[in-house]
């Protein structure tokens, strides 16, 4: 018979209610066993706030099985989020795969680079399964891992099922639960009802979604885009539209069902998709108090959430000065990003873009303004660059970058896919760093 284990937890701070299996009267205690050389523990309580650190940190609760080759480590519902190599199964074990809500495995690495903070805001690297980062870091995708990993991860379900038949009934619960949901069509089937639920994958996000390791509800408040940029690979093609008042009260109600007790891990929402801020003041303060009700239980993993949207600089600009007020006292951290793409006329047309230049620098100041003015809402930059851009669109960001100041809006570099290759692109963002004392990150962009 397997041998029982439990231990207190002294220094997990509050616990997170009572989350499917677990009793109330266990909310502070960890229980496990071991059997065939593998560790079982359920009821594990992390951080309970974001941390920037070059290892795995673990949020809210969490439960793990440690085999002689892996550590695998389930979310509150008992659905695989993260999985390491143990010392020996693969060459950096103390990097990490993360398993996104879409299904995606985004393989983290903790090392080996120099200046991952400095590039990206980071202590770590995500390498994606999507050709979409060409300049960000020099590790490619480690898809033979992966595999080994899926195929370990089958065989522990195996495992898990025929083990749970043999335990007390709090043990074989959660294996009952990690047999059940961590099958191969099972876990395929609950990425295609997100997307069912996002109206498809989303293509981007907001790049200040690093702050919370990309763990965000996507409820989508408008279709398409303003602009339609020649240059622009990854956004919609649909003509802008609003959705009804009701769609985002339907999507909370949706995912509330979807995540259950899963929504402790969620540092925040993206309204989506493209430009959200467009939809006007009203629909996003409207959209965020709909959303108040997914971070109101105990043990979320912030006690101001963070709500992320992209707003183009005609969006930015049309914000009223009671818009901004209604914003600010939002119980969210509001996170605007706007494509500004550059100061320099030739460099719009060659995009495409159909901004004129006094709007942009517009607003960058109506942006240096909100950073200022604002205590909950943030606004960042982006700019873009590539070898095939003028020389003028260069020395105008060289330039810009100069000119900032620490309180500016922070400025993300975002390479132009095709047209930017890594030495030149990675020299010109450590030029710019030197003279930068706005924070400058480049872009990584991340799909769901």
């Amino acid at each position: 018979m397997p041998v029982l284990i439990s231990k207190t937890l002294h220094d997990a701070g509050k616990a997170y209610g009572a989350f499917f299996f677990l009793r109330a009267d266990m909310k502070n205690r960890v229980q496990g066993f071991s059997r065939d050389g593998i560790q079982v523990r359920w009821g594990l309580v992390g951080a309970q706030r974001y941390l920037k650190a070059s290892w795995p940190v673990r949020y809210g609760l969490f439960h793990e099985i440690r085999t002689p080759s892996y550590l695998f480590q389930f979310s509150a519902e008992g659905v695989i989020r993260f999985v390491q190599g143990r010392p020996g199964t693969w060459h950096e074990h103390t990097d990490w795969f993360k398993r996104t809500a879409g299904g995606d495995w985004v393989y983290y690495s903790s090392g080996g680079y120099n200046g991952a903070f400095s590039a990206i805001g980071e202590h770590y690297i995500p390498i994606f399964p999507y050709h979409s980062n060409p300049v960000i870091g020099e590790k490619a995708y480690p898809a033979e891992t992966l595999r080994a990993v899926l195929q370990a991860l089958e065989t522990l379900t195996a495992w898990a099922e025929k083990v749970a038949e043999e335990l007390p009934p709090e043990g074989a619960a959660f294996l009952s639960c990690v047999a059940r949901k961590n099958q191969k069509d099972t876990l395929a089937s609950q990425a295609d009802r997100f997307h069912e639920l996002t109206h498809g994958p989303l293509t981007v996000l907001p790049p200040d979604c690093r702050h919370v390791d990309y763990d965000i509800l996507p409820l989508r408040l408008a279709r398409g885009c303003l602009y339609h940029c020649r240059f622009c690979e990854v956004k919609s093609s649909q003509t802008f539209a609003v959705e009804a008042p009701d769609h985002v009260t339907e999507q909370v109600a949706s995912f509330s069902d979807h995540f259950k007790a899963d929504l402790i891990h969620m540092g925040g929402v993206f309204l989506g998709e493209h430009d959200a801020l467009a939809a006007g003041e009203g629909p996003v303060v409207a959209a965020a108090e709909a959303c108040e009700t997914l971070f109101s239980g105990d043990g979320r993993m912030a006690d101001r959430p963070s709500l992320f949207l992209f707003g183009s600089p005609h969006a930015l600009l049309n914000v009223s000065e009671a818009g901004w007020e209604a914003l600010d006292h939002l119980p969210f951290n509001v996170a605007i990003n706007t494509g500004v793409e550059s100061l320099d006329p030739p460099t719009l047309d060659y995009l495409g873009r159909p901004t004129p230049v006094a709007l942009v620098k517009e607003a960058v100041k109506r942006a240096d303004e909100v950073m200022r003015r604002c205590r909950n809402v943030s606004v960042s930059l982006n700019m873009v660059t590539g070898d095939a851009l003028p020389p003028s669109h260069h020395e105008s960001l060289s330039c810009f970058v100069a000119s900032r100041d620490t309180r500016d809006a922070p400025l993300y570099l975002s390479p132009l896919k095709d047209h930017a290759h890594r030495r030149t692109t990675m020299a010109e963002f450590t030029a710019l760093k030197r003279i930068s004392r706005a924070p400058l990150f480049l872009y990584l962009l991340q799909r769901l």
